[in-house]
Order: structure tokens, then C-alpha cells, then sequence
């Protein structure tokens, strides 16, 4: 049978630039540009019944807009199509494009609002909007290039699947995204370690052994593995610091934010592109063996 071709819905977003006006990642999967939006085409779907058009106003105006147009999909494991936008997102931000923010869904095209018959009835949600949110300049990359697409296109559906059946990776998406939302700098890092901790799941000579099991997975032996040890217990000491309230500059915060989320995010990568969630055996015999 073959599959519905319309889009499910298209989650306006904006953060990243790409060179095309269309990216496929996968076929039920695709980005595209967005022409500014006016504030009398968000009013016209104010009028269709989406009550929380004006909190999205402000973005109307930005020269990067896009769309994540996600299809129906046979497979029917893992994410609905929304959360394979969700997902998309989330992995883009893994690829350091942390300015990336999926603000809204509708059931028609962001480009075609203006054109919409009175009779097409709108179905239109917010996403995980903020009006303010934690920015760090050490992470940011606002451009989607060749090697960001062909990891995605490779490895899009082995993430999906893996979220679908552990539950603390798919806590780590989550605070991928959620550290930004947080109230303050303290909060971000110490969510960050949290998806850390459970990962590696240590519960004594924390700092230790945890810098030691990541550092023994993520690098080989010899001068990597040292240098990534003594830069991750050095992160560590920063994490306790900031997390239980000793004083410490904004700048020194900052470098422990952005140092934590790379370490997640090298180590979401590398259980990606493993295709498995590593478990205490993974570390064990990347210490030993």
C-alpha cells in the first residue's frame, strides 16, 4: 500500500541556514525555507482558531525561518510524525546548530498561510517555545552542511529506534534541547550531568571513575584518553562548583556549560553511530580490554 504523501504537519522553526531551499534528510523527512512571515499572516490564523499566534509574532520577522515537513512513515516504531520533527531538531542541535528552535506546527505549509481557503480548517500547536532562553556563543553553528546531512540521513532512524526502547537515552534528547530553557546557568549544567550520571551510572568516586569510563570509551588508548580524562574530571570540578553554589565567574559557567553539553554530546554520537546504549560491560572493557 502505498504511503500517504502529505505531510503530516510542518513545524516552523528558525536558528540554522542552509544553501538549498530544500534539505531531504530522509523521504518522510525534509527542511525548508520559510519567506518571512507578516504579523497579518499569523493574525489570519488567529482568526482560524490558533488562540497562540502572538506569542510566535516575534519570529516573523527573522531572515532564517524554515519548515520541518514531516510525513507519514510505514515504520511503526519509535516517534509519531511531530516528534520525528522533534527528533530532527533535537539532532540537529547535536550537531552544535544549538540556535535551532522549533516554535509551531500546523497542518499546511508556513509559506502557504496567506493563501488559505476560509473553508481549510487549521490545526496548529506551539512547540517548545520560550520567551527566554540560555545562549552560549561557544555553541554555536548556524549553518546545516554536507556531513550534518549525511550523518542525519544516516543515522536519523537508528536514534528513533533507540529512544523508542531506553529510557535514559531518551532522556538525554531531552535535556539536549530542555538545558536551554532553564532558569539560569546552574540549572542548564546540572541537568546536563544528570543525563551524564544516569548514562555512566556511578555512585562513588564520582569524579574518578566517571571521567574514567567516558574518557576509556570515547577515546583510544595513549595521549587522547589521558587529555580527555583530565579534561572531563577538570568539567566535573567545574560541575560541582557551579551546582552546589560556590562562587564563581559567569565566564567559568559558561565554560562548564558549553564543555558538558560537547562531552553529551560526543557521547550521544558515539551511542548513535553504535547503534546500542552502552551499558557498565561497554565501559568496563573500554577501560581493560
Amino acid at each position: 500500500m502505498e504511503m500517504n504523501r502529505e505531510p503530516k504537519c510542518y513545524v516552523l522553526g528558525n536558528g540554522v541556514k542552509f544553501h538549498t531551499d530544500e534539505i531531504e534528510f530522509l523521504s518522510y523527512l525534509k527542511i525548508r525555507k520559510v519567506e518571512r512571515l507578516s504579523v497579518f499572516e499569523l493574525a489570519g490564523l488567529g482568526a482560524k482558531g490558533f488562540k497562540q499566534w502572538a506569542l510566535i509574532e516575534p519570529f516573523c520577522y527573522k531572515s532564517d525561518l524554515f519548515e520541518i515537513a514531516s510525513y507519514a512513515n510505514e515504520s511503526q516504531i519509535g516517534y509519531d510524525a511531530l516528534n520525528r520533527a522533534w527528533l530532527l531538531n533535537t539532532l540537529l542541535v547535536v550537531r552544535n546548530h544549538t540556535q535551532i528552535t522549533s516554535i509551531a506546527s500546523l497542518n499546511r505549509s508556513w509559506n502557504d498561510i496567506k493563501d488559505l481557503d476560509k473553508s481549510i480548517v487549521v490545526q496548529a500547536t506551539l512547540c517548545d517555545y520560550h520567551v527566554s532562553m540560555i545562549d552560549s556563543s561557544a555553541l554555536t553553528n548556524p549553518t546545516i552542511d554536507q556531513e550534518d546531512i549525511r550523518w542525519i540521513s544516516t543515522y536519523f532512524e537508528i536514534a528513533n529506534v533507540l529512544a523508542n526502547k531506553n529510557e535514559k537515552f531518551r532522556y538525554a534528547l531531552n535535556v539536549i534541547n530542555s538545558w536551554r530553557y532553564c532558569v539560569d546557568l546552574r540549572s542548564a549544567i546540572a541537568i546536563v550531568w544528570a543525563a551524564l550520571e544516569s548514562i555512566v551510572d556511578v555512585s562513588s568516586e564520582i569524579t574518578y571513575r566517571l571521567s574514567l569510563s567516558l574518557s576509556s570509551l570515547l577515546k583510544e588508548r595513549g595521549e587522547s584518553r589521558i587529555t580527555k580524562f583530565k579534561e572531563i574530571k577538570s568539567l566535573y570540578t567545574l560541575r560541582s562548583k557551579v551546582v552546589h553554589g560556590s562562587d564563581i565567574k559567569i565566564a567559568e559557567s559558561e565554560i562548564a556549560l558549553a564543555g558538558s553539553l560537547k562531552l553529551l554530546f560526543e557521547l550521544i554520537t558515539y551511542i548513535i553511530e553504535s547503534n546500542k546504549m552502552v551499558t557498565q560491560t561497554d565501559f568496563t572493557n573500554a577501560i581493560f580490554l
